[in-house]
């Protein structure tokens, strides 16, 4: 029973074989028989222009035709302006003055940031309050252990100028005082 069932099967898949094959010689054929392709004039019926063509010679001009087309197409919107209507192009100019805008942009945010906690430190200190932490220009919080204070020279004469003004104008302020 296995035996006839695949003598059945093999007979089956015979006929399509055959059938194909027909199709295909079939194909094969129309694709070389010869076909005239003419342009005549309507009135006097003169040929202006004629072809023999067959189905394979169609197929290669038209195939030809068409890689010739892209190739030209390509061409045009490579090496002309054109180039600049295609989407996701960038002029190279473009893209050197963007990324100097935004390194501009970022400079601009640094200064800003720095500005705004001149701002609240200025500000802190007009309304008597001390800052708990000193602020760094990044943000960060610094411990006050991290900070160590250190007198310069001309940190100290300056200090002393500037002391020793201020004990001159109280005595000039207390004479002119007396004299009133």
């Amino acid at each position: 029973m296995d035996s006839e069932r695949s003598n059945a099967i093999k007979e089956k898949g015979a006929a399509m074989r055959l059938r194909l094959s027909d199709k295909w010689q079939d194909l094969r054929e129309r694709m070389h028989h010869k076909h005239r392709f003419v342009v005549m004039d309507t009135d006097t019926f003169q040929e202006k222009f004629s072809i023999e063509l067959t189905g394979v010679n169609l197929f290669t001009y038209a195939g030809i035709s068409i890689i010739v087309l892209i190739v030209l197409t390509s061409l045009l919107i490579a090496f002309t302006p054109l180039r600049a209507l295609v989407p996701g192009y960038i002029k190279p100019e473009l893209k050197e003055q963007s990324i100097r805008n935004s390194q501009i942009i970022d400079s601009l945010e640094v200064i800003i940031d720095q500005h705004e906690q001149h701002i609240k430190i200025i500000q802190s200190a007009l309304s008597g309050n001390t800052l708990s932490t000193p602020v760094e220009a990044s943000g960060e919080e610094v411990s006050g252990e991290a900070i160590t204070y250190r007198h310069s020279k001309a940190d100290s004469l300056l200090r002393k100028k500037i002391e020793d003004r201020e004990k001159k104008q109280k005595k000039s302020d207390k004479n002119k005082r007396k004299k009133k």
